[in-house]
């Protein structure tokens, strides 16, 4: 990679350390640059974790998604009662979240049937000391 992780990793892990004891803002501003340049320089790279072995720290690249609900499908598997309860115009995702955590709804059928399904978000990043 261009930019020096490694070197990133072990001022990231120098600000954590000073933050712990001081609490001081400008740290918390560079620590935040800082993981932005590794994040792109990352992405950039097609980098997904990389570590340092002197802090001990890695750098982590994480996809997150989020669900998105199909009313037509939703209309074919649920009940009329259960409509009801967990759509109007669009699913009343809060409504169907509670349904599967009650069990009411089967989160696997859903997703079985096409009527919830992952998109694609933005790429997290996880900087964290590493487990031994």
């Amino acid at each position: 990679m261009g930019v020096q992780v490694s070197n990133l990793l072990q001022r990231y892990a120098e600000i954590e350390d000073e933050l712990a004891s001081r609490g001081i803002d400008p740290l918390i501003a560079e620590k935040e640059e800082i993981k932005k340049i590794i994040k792109d320089s990352m992405l950039k790279n097609g980098v997904n974790k990389t570590f340092d072995e002197v802090s001990n720290y890695e750098a982590v690249m994480q996809s997150r998604s989020s669900d998105a609900w199909d009313l037509e499908n939703l209309k074919k598997i649920l009940t009329g009662s259960q409509l009801e309860r967990y759509t109007m115009m669009y699913p009343n995702i809060a409504a169907i979240e509670e349904g599967i955590k009650n069990g009411d709804l089967s989160r696997s059928k859903l997703e079985e049937e096409g009527a919830v399904f992952k998109t694609p978000g933005t790429p997290a990043l996880y900087i964290r000391k590493r487990k031994e």
